[in-house]
């Protein structure tokens, strides 16, 4: 059979790796996939070069929301937001036919549209309410990301409240990451659960491509201790919450190293580095790199890995690459982020994200006890291997496509 994967994305990260995952763990080696995704992903390049054989990716140039750049120029706060709400309206009619006609011309049995939010890329929607209307095959809606609504005027509310029914009738099942990321979505308009599964976000067991080493690029001894955090640099992420534990690390440990790898749009790694050189004078063992791909192979040459998120994760898929490499971790307390860690002291430590003197605790008392942060290691990986491979993951996804 041959199954369509459609996503919209402008952030190279955490999503590639669970397309990847999926596709390769598939456990119906027959199965042929196909995915499309808009040509503007940053992260396509690399996914073309690490894709499995029986994949074909597609790009296309359908206009997105978000590819429309000049609305940001508009200096008047209130005009600006008058065009994005008729942008909102005004491209659907056209996203919508294009979509189908895209999904009209490839032979498929299933399609699999995978968002990272909601309601958010407008296209993943969009895409399984044409899917049904082409009655092509099976039909799963998988959400990464938590429902943020918040309320809006009344045709706000009578859009969401229309397309959501509209997904929910067209799809055989939608499919949440964690039981946080389904709950998020009670309060959104038109959402019933009835069709709501729950398939926790796994990674593969098998080792990956040998990355670049961070030691050579930044110069580093053997022997330095090495922080990780993989992130966007958005300020959800925390970031300023990790310097400013960082600013108590070093007083204890002046020759440990942190090293932060992540995507980013517009202003926002200026907006990082700006918090950077207001929170911590001497920054020379503080390094702000780019995007890396493959980015999940770095966790291997860390000490501990570093998860900040300060208000909203659906899951927390950096949490499993540190298990895959026994490496510990120290993360902030959001609900998704402990079903994914376990309890305190087994893979690593969930802190207050209004405590980063905690925070920075748990990061030295692992630094001083290596015998405990090897061990903590080991646990995780036992956790990852029970709860959270991609073979399951893969397994769960196909078991829905056949029922």
């Amino acid at each position: 059979m041959n199954i369509i994967i459609f996503t919209e994305n402008n952030r190279a990260g955490g999503m590639d790796t669970f397309y990847t995952n999926l596709i390769k763990s598939w456990p119906n080696k027959k199965d042929k996939f196909i995915f499309i995704c808009n040509k503007s992903h940053p992260g396509l390049g690399y996914l073309n070069k690490i894709f499995p054989d029986n994949l074909k990716i597609v790009g296309h140039s359908i206009i997105l929301n978000w590819d429309v750049s000049w609305v940001e120029n508009i200096k008047i706060k209130i005009i600006q937001k008058i065009f994005r709400k008729l942008l909102l309206y005004g491209l659907l009619p056209y996203q919508f036919i294009s979509i189908k006609k895209l999904l009209k011309n490839h032979e498929a049995g299933a399609l699999i549209s995978i968002n990272g939010g909601y309601p958010a890329g407008q296209t993943t929607r969009l895409a399984n309410i044409a899917w049904s209307s082409l009655n092509k095959g099976k039909s799963i809606y998988s959400l990464h990301g938590l429902s943020l609504w918040n309320g809006g005027s009344k045709l706000k509310i009578m859009f969401e409240k229309f397309m959501t029914k509209k997904l929910i009738s067209s799809v055989d099942h939608l499919v949440c990451v964690s039981s946080s990321c389904a709950n998020s979505l009670d309060k959104h308009p038109g959402y019933k659960k009835n069709k709501t599964k729950v398939i926790p976000n796994g990674i593969s067991l098998e080792d990956e491509v040998k990355n670049v080493n961070l030691r050579d690029i930044l110069n580093l001894d053997e022997k330095v201790k090495i922080l990780l955090m993989l992130a966007v640099y958005d300020p959800n992420k925390g970031h300023s919450y990790v310097f400013e534990s960082m600013k108590i690390v070093l007083k204890t440990h002046p020759d440990c190293h942190l090293i932060i790898c992540g995507d980013h749009m517009g202003d926002e790694k200026i907006l990082v580095e700006n918090k950077l050189k207001s929170i911590i004078e001497k920054r020379d063992n503080i390094h702000l790199l780019d995007y890396i791909p493959n980015a999940s192979k770095l966790i291997e040459q860390a000490d501990i890995l570093l998860i900040a998120t300060q208000e909203t994760e659906a899951f927390g898929l950096t949490a499993l690459e540190a298990m895959k490499y026994k490496k510990p971790i120290v993360s902030t307390e959001i609900d998704a982020l402990r079903d994914t860690v376990g309890p305190d002291g087994i893979a690593g430590y969930c802190c207050d994200k209004n405590n980063h003197a905690l925070y920075a605790k748990k990061i030295i008392y692992l630094l001083d006890n290596p015998d405990i942060k090897i061990q903590m290691g080991i646990n995780g990986n036992k956790r990852l291997k029970e709860k959270f491979s991609a073979k399951l993951m893969s397994n769960n996804y196909q078991s829905l496509l056949e029922k």
